[in-house]
């Protein structure tokens, strides 16, 4: 296992590809890329529900406009073109969103661990040391949340693609709350809140998905077990039918999230997840696979929720279903 400051270096590293890899315009970068087009003004925005439901991630949001300036489009089929458009002016909210979301499989193995610990045990493998529940769950650290967003969003089109749907990107700032955190599968009461920037957004057409979220910000607890962090987390996730599942680049997702100390700055929590997606023609699901691991350091927690153990590394085994 690397150390903390080979873990340090990648996510330095992990930042800066980032940074290059979205240039202040495409067309720096790419003078033939494809610009945005402009999308023609819509009627007045209207406050408007948006529901999203997966086994990981289920949420439920409501947009609500601060201005009566309509929500705008993006046109474009290029990414870079739809970060940098839904960039700038992010500094000025324009949109509220208050969502309320829960995690369904993180939930359901602290729920089994909690009220059947036998039925727990027997995701163990062997004397590996190696749980099937623990391993599909070690990146969540909340079952539930409520939060409120200020920021932008934008309606997201493919040109010439005149089918309706929930395209949506956003920019700005996240407040989230909850009052349950999760170590190593166990609910523990703890009154936390984040802030945080993000962009964030989804597509879904019927030959493509694609979703990202690139987050920066700081969590705070009421537990004082729990110590405060702040993290940077860079997420990206692509379906596409277009290609087979031999395209490396294509049909697959990445995951990483870094945790420092917010008292000397010590890097304690680390997440490394890729994943594969085997798109198969005709069928209305994509199988999928993430692996990956989460590196922790006992100085992630204090008091009776440290762990003596030393540093700990769990593995990230997820197979799922992409609808």
């Amino acid at each position: 296992m690397p150390s903390p400051s080979a873990h340090l270096r990648l996510v330095c590293i992990a930042a800066a590809l980032c940074a290059f890899a979205l240039p202040a315009t495409a067309e720096e970068a790419h003078p033939d890329a494809p610009k945005a087009e402009a999308a023609p003004m819509g009627e007045v925005s209207k406050s408007e529900l948006v529901f999203e439901a997966d086994p990981y991630y289920t949420s439920v949001g409501y947009n609500i406009p601060l201005t009566d300036k309509p929500v705008p489009s993006i046109v474009s089929d290029s990414e870079a073109v739809i970060y940098r458009d839904l960039i700038e002016g992010s500094l000025i909210p324009r949109f509220m969103v208050l969502e309320a979301s829960i995690y369904p499989i993180a939930y359901t193995s602290a729920f089994i661990k909690a009220r059947s610990p036998n039925l727990y045990r027997q995701g163990e493998i062997g004397h590996s040391g190696i749980n099937l529940f623990e391993s599909a769950t070690v990146g969540f650290q909340e079952p539930w949340a409520v939060s409120a967003f200020f920021g932008n969003v934008a309606k997201l089109k493919r040109p010439k693609d005149i089918r309706p749907g929930n395209n949506y990107g956003y920019t700005g700032y996240l407040l989230s709350a909850g009052n349950r955190h999760i170590k190593d599968n166990t609910l523990i009461k703890d009154d936390w809140f984040e802030f945080e920037w993000k962009i964030k957004g989804k597509i879904d057409y019927p030959d493509e998905r694609l979703s990202w979220s690139f987050r920066v910000g700081g969590r705070f607890n009421h537990n004082k077990d729990v110590n405060d962090v702040t993290y940077i987390s860079l997420f990206r996730s692509n379906l596409d039918f277009r290609y087979s599942f031999m395209e490396w680049l294509e049909n697959t997702n990445y995951n990483l999230r870094a945790h420092f100390l917010q008292h000397g700055g010590e890097m304690v929590r680390l997440e490394l997840i890729a994943g594969k997606k085997v798109p198969v023609a005709g069928w209305s699901y994509t199988p999928t696979l993430d692996i990956g691991f989460v590196w922790s350091s006992p100085n992630e927690y204090s008091g009776a929720l440290r762990d003596n153990r030393g540093n700990t590394t769990t593995l990230v085994f997820r197979p799922s279903v992409e609808f």
